[in-house]
């Protein structure tokens, strides 16, 4: 009975430290390195050099929807050349996943799915609108919670001037000197 008792001490010590602030993973910031993976297909280092716009949103929140053609608008001006949007759907299921799908079928919009809310996790998502932007640089910009709609047209603004920025410096290349 000791032996169990103890046992059982020990794992509640260990499921009390795994939830503890202190232990916590912390919180995506400004300046920080995004999740490398947007779901199961999208590897975010293969839009280095472009703008990349995380927008988590759902069917039943109007700024969302209001902000879905401001994104689009974005999307279809600036190109997929300069910028990427991904417009993650969150905590919908799949069966309005794919009605939402069929209804913005000729959106130029990336659409992500994330029914069970396992992106939303690795973004801090718990509030929507969610909006993550990540600089040419690879590098999250801003991050923008619970806004409404008097608040696009700013976010608008913020994602042009950060495609006007100049690119992140790279190493400088080596030039070889003949000998």
């Amino acid at each position: 009975m000791a032996r169990y008792a103890r046992s059982k001490s020990v794992l509640l010590l260990a499921c009390a430290l795994a939830v503890a602030p202190g232990y916590a993973s912390p919180k995506l910031k400004v300046g920080d390195t995004p999740p490398p993976m947007l779901g199961r297909s999208v590897k975010l280092s293969d839009y280095r050099g472009k703008v990349v716009i995380i927008s988590f949103w759902a069917s039943w929140c109007p700024p969302c929807r209001q902000e879905m053609s401001v994104l689009a608008q974005i999307q279809q001006v600036a190109t997929r050349a300069k910028v990427e949007i991904f417009a993650v759907n969150w905590q919908e299921d799949s069966h309005r996943f794919w009605q939402i799908q069929r209804a913005l079928r000729k959106v130029d919009l990336t659409l992500i799915s994330d029914a069970d809310g396992y992106i939303g996790r690795a973004y801090d998502v718990d509030a929507i609108p969610h909006m993550v932007i990540v600089g040419r640089d690879g590098r999250i910009a801003a991050i923008h919670v619970g806004y409404g709609k008097e608040e696009i047209p700013a976010l608008a603004n913020e994602i042009n001037s950060l495609w006007a920025q100049a690119p992140a410096s790279q190493s400088p290349q080596r030039t070889s000197s003949p000998n």
